[in-house]
């Protein structure tokens, strides 16, 4: 790409001005060659070009299910909901080449280290990662048990409120949220519901992400290293879509086992008649012969 690295950073709009030419000083901080930087940066546009090709089938599965797999998700007990919340480490890079999408070995390190970041997060003390209600409510009920792997804290119907949300949100309108524009107050409101009503495109990605962080001491820009904030953010991502499509899977395994016992009994009953209607016309027939 032209411009290279810095070119690669500077065409995720989730950055802003700011924010990416951080990044690019934080480059080299980095004690990687120029080229492996250059393709971790690639890898990182390329995931989110993957991620978003999955939002509409996310949305439409919403759209079709939404009020009947609410009620379903709502109605499921703390062991069901154990079983189905439940994604170990390995198992995030596993799903991504079982699709037949393959990381640069440099980037796939780089994933397994956030991926360890985010299991012990409450360790780093850094400050929340997400953007909007849906990203935020998840990153505050996801956790790690070392039996596990990734699964959320409780059952609770505020803890299923915040999934459904995270749930939703994976099918658009964006991949991430955007972070408010804090330039000045009389503005705000226009620009966050402009940034609420743009559609989710390669050249115009997800949001502010690290604009915020210069706030917190422990993820500044004037730390010794990156923090890797948007990497986490993208881990957790992964995370929720596979929580969602194993939900996903089960739901429709018990929508379609209820439809299908309606399709047999109608199949029954009308070869009962059938076979009634036949009874009849063999004792007419007799009736018929013996006259």
């Amino acid at each position: 790409m032209p411009g290279g690295t810095p070119g690669l950073i500077h065409s995720l709009s989730e950055l802003e001005t700011e924010a990416a030419d951080t990044e690019i000083s934080d480059l080299d901080k980095l004690p990687w060659p120029p080229d492996m930087k250059a393709e971790v940066w690639q890898e990182r546009v390329r995931l989110r070009q993957y991620l978003k090709r999955k939002m509409p089938a996310f949305r439409q599965f919403y759209q079709q299910y939404q009020p009947e797999y609410e009620r379903w998700f709502q109605a499921l007990a703390q062991r069901q909901l154990c079983r189905y919340f439940q994604v170990p480490r390995t198992e995030l890079l596993e799903r991504l080449q079982q699709d037949k999408f393959y990381l640069h070995a440099a980037f796939g390190t780089v994933l397994c280290a956030v991926t360890e970041q985010v299991a012990h997060y409450d360790l780093t003390q850094y400050p929340v990662d997400g953007r909007g209600r849906a990203e935020v409510g998840f990153e505050t009920i996801l956790t790690y048990d070392r039996r596990g792997g990734f699964t959320i804290t409780n059952a609770t119907p505020e803890t299923k409120q915040k999934w459904l949300w995270r749930q939703q949100a994976l099918g658009g309108p964006k991949l991430l949220e955007r972070n408010p524009k804090r330039n000045h107050t009389t503005t705000t409101t226009t620009t966050t519901t402009t940034n609420n009503n743009d559609t989710d495109t390669d050249d115009s990605e997800d949001d502010d992400d690290d604009a915020a962080e210069e706030q917190a001491p422990a993820s500044s820009s004037s730390s010794s290293v990156p923090s890797f904030r948007s990497d986490r953010r993208i881990v957790r991502l992964l995370i929720a879509s596979c929580f969602a499509e194993t939900l996903q899977q089960a739901f429709l395994k018990q929508h379609n086992t209820k439809t299908t016992p309606d399709s047999k009994e109608t199949t029954t009953k009308d070869a009962t008649t059938t076979d009634t209607t036949s009874s009849v016309e063999e004792l007419t027939l007799r009736e018929l012969n013996i006259s």
